[in-house]
């Protein structure tokens, strides 16, 4: 696939050598009018019509590489990890000899489940029905009365896999057969983002819940950062908004910039009037105490020291901010050396379609996760994991369980993410509202939002040449 940065040109429509592309589109009828390639707006529908969301289950989820979860879930042989979208199930199991192998979640006798969340089988796989077995490869060990069957052959008993890799610490599956390579699906991401060693990230804690909207709306709001203005107006304070550069490329999106300690020129505030440490200590108060878990516990020592140390003389807030930052990874074993100020002080946001985003930053990932939730398109399965990087030679901490949370508005989640939690509700009500118009997007701050749904065009309804 190509893998191409595009910038302002690619928020202009897909071309089309045909006149009449705009006619057919127009005599369409019920769910293919919730296409949106060719088309200068996005359907309604494609957030509150069931039959969109039964075509994504048929054509989007078994079709593309998706993450199951991290590789320290499955440290030890026997663990696994069962990993779920709509009816499509499997579970991720380590092997005797280290290597992962996914297995779809049903038994080849009678159909039942075999895993649920996640654990450790101990040596073998056994079914709680009637008792059948496999090792860990997958071979079946075990069929109570064999006899008794028709003939069996092993592949007839044998737990059926599925393609199952690894990058960046992420265990990714693809339920589909043959899927292209994980590394050519995920395109230019992986030099874009192997610079802050996600490989050697691990997770420090882990959240879960049902949000009232459906899936794209979640990632459709941490997709731009157009919505910053008028969501979090308290992060203008310090964060410059107006700096945030966009790119797009065949299937993901990324965006960043804006790092540096700087008022948002739509507060007009005049630059002989910023006291640098007034505007570096809201910086960082504001990721540690509204952003809980962005920045690692090892680094919020660090932090803390940085906002009670006055400036040196002839020192703005972000060279302070930058300077400290780097020693600070010195001192905990990390080399930064390869990272440019940007992505230590700023970082990127990057979305791996179809569903993990989130804000990375040298030393850690703030980053988010969401599922459609059964059969209902407007509730989803939102998970938040915080991770942070740590030297090779550091010993691993211990795994953090998931917390699941039962009402995601009665729980603190830090002050900006209740902010975007706050608008999900609001947003889905509005698109449920009969005869509303096709909605708008931002040529450029929004032209993530635009690729993504092209994106799931191209699997819903297949390319449009």
């Amino acid at each position: 696939m190509g893998g191409g940065a595009q910038h302002h040109d690619v928020a202009k429509r897909i071309p089309r050598e045909e006149e009449g592309w705009m006619t057919v589109l127009r005599e369409q009828s019920g769910v293919e009018k919730l296409q949106c390639v060719a088309s200068d707006t996005i359907p309604r529908g494609r957030f509150t019509s069931r039959e969109f969301l039964q075509l994504e289950y048929e054509r989007l989820w078994p079709q593309v590489w998706q993450i199951a979860c991290r590789v320290e879930e499955l440290a030890e042989p026997g663990s696994f990890v069962e990993y779920s979208v709509g009816t499509l199930s499997l579970m991720v199991v380590k092997g005797e000899s280290g290597r992962l192998r996914a297995f779809l979640n049903t038994c080849p006798h009678r159909g039942t489940r075999l895993a649920d969340g996640c654990g450790r089988f101990h040596g073998e796989i056994r079914c709680r029905f009637h008792g059948w077995r496999w090792d860990l490869e997958g071979t079946n060990t075990f069929i109570l009365d064999r006899h008794e069957f028709p003939a069996l052959e092993p592949q007839d008993v044998g737990l059926r896999e599925a393609s199952v890799d690894i990058w960046g610490g992420f265990v990714f599956v693809h339920f589909g057969q043959d899927p292209q390579p994980l590394l050519e699906f995920l395109g230019p991401m992986p030099a874009l983002l192997d610079p802050y060693h996600p490989e050697t990230m691990r997770l420090t804690g882990r959240k879960a819940t049902i949000v009232p909207a459906n899936w794209k709306v979640v990632v459709d709001a941490f997709n731009e950062g157009y919505h910053i203005a008028a969501t979090h107006p308290e992060l203008l304070r310090w964060k410059d908004d107006t700096a945030l550069d966009y790119k797009v490329f065949d299937t993901h999106t990324l965006y960043g910039g804006g790092g540096e300690p700087k008022p948002s020129p739509r507060l007009g505030i005049d630059p002989e009037d910023i006291d640098q440490n007034d505007l570096l200590a809201m910086k960082i108060r504001d990721l540690v105490e509204n952003l809980p878990g962005y920045f690692g516990p090892d680094d919020l020592a660090a932090l803390d020291e940085i906002i009670n140390t006055p400036l040196p003389a002839g020192m703005s807030a972000g060279e302070f901010y930058l300077a400290r930052r780097r020693q600070g990874a010195i001192d905990r074993g990390l080399d930064w050396s390869h990272l440019n100020d940007e992505q230590v002080m700023g970082g990127d946001d990057p979305l791996l379609f179809p569903n993990l985003l989130g804000p990375m930053v040298a030393g850690g990932w703030f980053a988010y996760r969401c599922r459609p939730n059964g059969d209902d398109p407007t509730t989803s399965i939102f998970e938040l994991w915080t991770l942070q990087e740590f030297p090779e030679c550091a010993t691993p901490p211990q795994l953090p369980a998931i917390e699941w949370i039962p009402d995601c508005r009665e729980h603190d989640w830090g002050l900006v993410v209740n902010q975007d939690l706050a608008n999900f509700a609001a947003i889905q009500r509005g698109l449920m509202v009969p005869e509303g118009p096709g909605l708008r997007w931002n040529l450029r701050q929004e032209m993530g939002v635009r690729r993504f749904h092209e994106v799931i065009d191209r699997y819903v309804f297949g390319e449009a040449e």
